[in-house]
């Protein structure tokens, strides 16, 4: 997983630390999703970012496209965003307070890429591993990717754990070259 902008974590943290306060983390992460896919569409990220425009337009048209009152406070966050032109970084926000609310509840997000599609047997049986391995309920999320020959390779945050033969071979090249047996 591609780690967000230090902006987008900043903002996302903020609002997590908002919505942790009032108890309102789902609401919060169904408007951050909500406003990241609004943003999806070419037409409205055309509009929302366009410098040109007034911003109390551009808060106006977010404001009436997302369906939210005025006063909401994640259309507080969205009218900062517009006003210090960074209305792009929310779906950096979105996909960052997702892994917030995740980590607070135990939860960890790893993705397996497979030589092959994996089994729903196999999946579990990788999920289990790394539920051991970490201490906490793992979300998994499964990639195929031909050129690994065969095995796993597993994300884990910032930590890859490579078990596919293409690793495999490579680190043997590796020692051969450097004359290491």
């Amino acid at each position: 997983m591609k780690r967000p902008v230090t902006a987008a974590r900043r903002y996302a943290e903020a609002a997590f630390q908002i919505a942790t306060r009032d108890g309102t983390t789902t609401e919060w992460q169904e408007r951050l999703d909500r406003l990241a896919e609004l943003l999806r569409d070419e037409r409205v990220d055309r509009l929302a970012g366009n410098p040109a425009l007034p911003q109390e337009e551009r808060e106006r048209l977010l404001r009436e496209a997302l369906g939210w009152p005025a006063d909401d406070p994640a259309f507080n966050l969205v009218r900062l965003l517009v006003r210090r032109g960074r209305i792009r970084l929310a779906p950096g926000i979105a996909g960052e307070f997702r892994r917030l609310v995740q980590r607070s509840s135990g939860i960890v997000e790893a993705t397996v890429t497979a030589a092959t599609e994996l089994s729903s047997a196999e999946q579990a049986a990788i999920r289990a591993r790394l539920e051991a391995m970490t201490g906490q309920r793992v979300e998994l999320g499964v990639t195929v990717d031909p050129s690994l020959i065969g095995g796993v390779a597993v994300r884990i945050g910032d930590r890859m754990i490579d078990a596919s033969v293409r690793g495999r071979l490579e680190r043997l090249r590796g020692r051969l070259l450097s004359g290491a047996a």
